[in-house]
């Protein structure tokens, strides 16, 4: 079981059993690299026992806190503030931790498993719990390596991939197998049923206060993101950025910098072709602050690594900037170990489009439920959640609802009677304004589901640890606390943080359009992969699964080929599919598809554009 996630911890692996709990382990070594950080960790009394993946950035603070305790350390790594703050606090301790985190602490005086998840996501936890035996990991393969662990498609959560390119939490693609929620932690004792509860949240949007002096906000916004930034910068090993040209990235570059000076290690990536590069402005941060820095720039070569990717993400996941994400971090992962991220920022801060353009479509009436009476809703929902739901749920769908209606197979026809709309209700907070509610929904859902996913799986795939400053949960709540309107200075997306960023970053960096880690996906449906996808989606292997009718992927293929329609998302959302299915559930190796099952085999013969095309030193 370790051995299917060695990629994620290169640098060691460990084991321990006693008659009821086994604890493995492979570590990616970052703070104390030497052996006093090895895991599973143990108390002096061996009765609490550790394993631990992520950073804890206020760990220091806390060694202090409990040596004021009694408390006596043997090592200098973070693991540790873990066994004795779980010996003082009880489950109290993940409040108190600043960082990123999936944590199983054995208590084998109680008898007691305790696993908990940081707040938004950054690190995953899977669980499965059988009849005699509960198994929880950072990745699904490793679940799936107990022999005694089924490979059942869940099709109510293939029915939520197919509406937004992923699956939904707590629910995965594979029947009873679950992930923790993030902000939750569990207690399982034998015979008891476990305990699952939210240790935080962010404030209430009614708890927000305007500011009346917005110079004032500004500066305090700048100090509080050099603080996370600065607790990000925490390693024993090499350590850069991921530097896109963006704002959000080149906000870190631009606090590291003030911390660390130049020739910090900066990183970015493009496509080889028109408007899927923005490796020149990232050049010109780059420039500013005489940055180390690599532009990598990629071309059809990357679709040789879907399989790969299939198999490290363990379900089926659509979104397509994952292909850039690892190609870009394994070039980074032969400079540095650790990486910051500008991820989160959108969420925290308001700066997707989409967010205005939700606040027009509910002004606007469209909620996009077309087919209300087809589903069986979630009981008693007021109007003004359902709608709020509803249209977001519209808004960022693949497949739309009449879409679904016309094309789905017999295996996925029933699921119909339950809308992935609702998944969002929960969530809903009737006090937001519109911009507020959808980064909300984000925050819940997407976040930690889709980019949060996307960025783990691809540079730990590597050994490359992402971090991620903007969600520095004390960051994150103080800028919760401001009204939307503030964060939306002067009605940009971001416009607060843009003001405040204006002495530290050119204009020209902030103020375009965004863009982001993309592929050319309509291209590659309509043209560069479209024999491959054909053959998948026709083949009688897809089809006879049931998930969407022959009917449906001919006219699909169809329209996307003569530019009638645009499906490229939804092929490729369904070639991500089909290829999981081939990869999980068709074979139990384990293993990627290679050679001959391989249908992209082809494209690692491509000749590679990728190449650094430019270095500041």
């Amino acid at each position: 079981m370790v051995a299917q996630i060695n990629h994620r911890g290169p640098d060691g692996q460990g084991v321990w059993a006693d008659s009821q709990a086994v604890l493995g382990h492979a570590r990616l070594a970052i703070i104390d690299t030497s052996n006093g950080g090895f895991q599973p960790m143990h108390d002096v009394e061996e009765t609490v026992h550790v394993v631990f993946n992520g950073e804890i950035y206020n760990y220091l603070q806390l060694k202090k806190e409990l040596q004021s305790f009694g408390y006596k350390f043997k090592s200098q790594s973070d693991t540790e503030i873990i066994i004795h703050g779980y010996k003082h606090w009880g489950a109290d301790l993940f409040s108190k931790l600043v960082g990123m985190f999936a944590i199983a602490i054995w208590d084998s005086v109680s008898k007691k498993m305790t696993i908990a998840r940081d707040r938004f996501g950054e690190k995953p936890l899977y669980y499965f719990d059988g009849p005699n035996e509960f198994i929880f990991a950072s990745e699904i393969k490793a679940i799936l390596a107990w022999p005694k662990v089924p490979r059942i498609p869940d099709k109510a959560a293939i029915h939520d991939y197919l509406t937004f390119g992923y699956t939904v939490g707590p629910y995965t693609a594979f029947s009873g197998i679950k992930r923790l929620q993030p902000a939750h932690y569990m207690i399982l004792e034998t015979d008891k049923k476990p305990i699952i509860e939210r240790y935080w949240s962010l404030p209430d949007v009614s708890s927000q206060k305007l500011s009346s002096n917005t110079n004032d906000l500004k500066v305090e916004l700048i100090q509080r993101f050099q603080s996370a930034v600065e607790s990000c910068l925490i390693s024993d090993v090499p350590l850069g950025a991921f530097l896109s040209g963006g704002v959000d990235s080149s906000a870190v570059v631009a606090m590291m910098a003030a911390k660390k000076g130049a020739h910090i290690k900066t990183f970015s990536s493009g496509f080889d072709l028109e408007n899927y590069d923005e490796t020149q402005f990232a050049g010109i941060v780059a420039d500013r602050y005489q940055t180390e820095h690599r532009s990598f720039i990629f071309g059809d070569e990357l679709l040789a690594n879907i399989p790969k990717l299939v198999w490290h993400y363990g379900e089926p996941y659509s979104d397509s900037s994952a292909l850039v994400t690892f190609g870009l971090a394994k070039k980074v992962r032969e400079h540095v170990t650790v990486a910051l991220t500008g991820d989160g920022a959108d969420e925290i801060l308001l700066g997707y489009p989409r967010y205005s353009r939700y606040k027009s479509l509910l002004e606007s009436g469209s909620h996009g439920r077309e087919l209300r009476d087809l589903y069986l809703g979630q009981g008693r929902v007021s109007a003004s959640k359902r709608r709020a739901a509803d249209t977001y749920g519209y808004m960022v769908e693949r497949f739309r609802e009449a879409q679904k209606l016309s094309s789905y197979g017999l295996e996925m026809f029933t699921k119909l009677q339950n809308c992935s709309y609702d998944k969002f209700i929960p969530y809903v907070e009737d006090a937001a304004t519109a911009e507020e509610m959808a980064a909300r929904l984000d925050v819940a859902i997407y976040l930690p589901d889709d980019l949060l996913v996307k960025t783990d799986v691809a540079m730990m795939a590597t050994g490359l640890e992402g971090r991620s400053p903007f969600l520095n949960h004390e960051f994150a709540e103080f800028a919760a606390s401001i009204p939307a309107p503030q964060r939306l200075l002067n009605g940009y997306e971001k416009g607060l943080l843009k003001s405040a960023l204006e002495p530290y970053l050119p204009h020209e960096a902030m103020y375009r359009t965004k863009m982001g880690f993309r592929i050319p996906v309509a291209q590659y449906m309509r043209d560069t992969a479209y024999e491959q996808t054909k053959d998948l989606l026709l083949s009688d292997r897809f089809l006879s699964r049931g998930v969407i009718t022959e009917q449906a992927i001919e006219a699909m293929l169809s329209e996307h080929r003569s530019n009638k329609q645009d499906h490229g998302t939804r092929l490729w959302a369904l070639v991500g599919l089909e290829m999981w299915y081939r990869t999980w559930i068709d074979s139990d190796t384990g293993k990627e598809l290679v050679g001959d099952d391989n249908p992209f085999a082809q494209f690692a013969n491509v000749k590679s554009p990728s190449k650094i095309v430019s270095t500041y030193v």
